[in-house]
């Protein structure tokens, strides 16, 4: 998890300059009837962005020395860096599922404007697609997942493994128990998250969805999409012991 986890402490020092999360994850799935479809995951960056826009328009002096003591010194241009490293890491997996029997069209998503990154692909099937998520667990994450998506024609299930969000807290876990001297970044790293989300939105444009069994599931476009919106370091989800896994009966 060495990657992913130094993917994240990139985040922090991007988001000590912002003083804000304002980071969502998308994953997007479209399964057509006959099991074929389109995958897609996006970093939305952009609220960052915008607030270190704002603070290039910031006078020097506002930004040091304020009421609560801490002086700040604000590199727009490393913070941008830092930001397009972090995004190109994840969006680079092209090269990665080339190759892979049943996908087609595959894009990397790589707009350093207005900070959105990540990738995309068609797939013939979904041992196609859990081919593609097997890769890019171990790659991006340095995770042994076999599985994420099953399909049936009457069912879509969506397992609990390939957790983005839980992925998160462990390279946070493992970073902590690495250096005892990091527990103050680490308080910092899961503030700068709280408000993080991580939405899976799933489109059935050949079924309806008669039920899901996620408690967070929400139908629009007739009952043909389904939303599931979380939030990873959400103390109310917490609670509730969300996750990412559903089973969706079709009509």
């Amino acid at each position: 998890m060495k990657n992913f986890k130094n993917l994240f402490l990139l985040a922090l020092a991007v988001g000590s300059m912002s003083l804000t999360s304002c980071l969502h994850i998308l994953e997007e799935v479209t399964v057509k009837k006959d099991g074929s479809g389109t995958y897609k995951m996006t970093l939305d960056m952009s609220e960052i962005k915008s607030m270190m826009e704002m603070f290039k328009g910031m006078a020097p002096d506002s930004l040091s020395g304020d009421s609560t003591g801490v002086d700040m010194e604000i590199d727009s241009d490393s913070g941008d860096n830092g930001m397009s490293e972090m995004g190109q890491q994840l969006s680079g997996v092209a090269s990665s599922l080339k190759g892979i029997s049943g996908l087609n069209n595959v894009k990397e998503i790589n707009d350093t404007t207005s900070f959105n990154f990540g990738y995309s692909f068609e797939f013939a099937n979904v041992d196609a697609l859990n081919k593609a998520m097997k890769v890019i667990n171990k790659e991006k994450y340095d995770s042994k997942v076999d599985e994420v998506f099953k399909f049936n024609g009457k069912s879509f299930e969506r397992l609990a493994t390939g957790d983005l969000g839980e992925e998160i807290k462990k390279a946070l876990a493992e970073n902590e128990g690495e250096d005892a001297d990091a527990e103050g970044g680490m308080e910092m790293m899961k503030n700068f998250f709280t408000d993080m989300t991580y939405k899976q939105v799933y489109h059935f444009p050949d079924r309806e969805v008669k039920k899901s069994s996620n408690s967070l599931s929400e139908l629009s476009d007739n009952g043909h999409t389904l939303t599931i919106t979380l939030k990873p370091f959400d103390e109310e989800q917490q609670k509730q012991k969300v996750n990412v896994g559903t089973v969706v009966k079709l009509k």
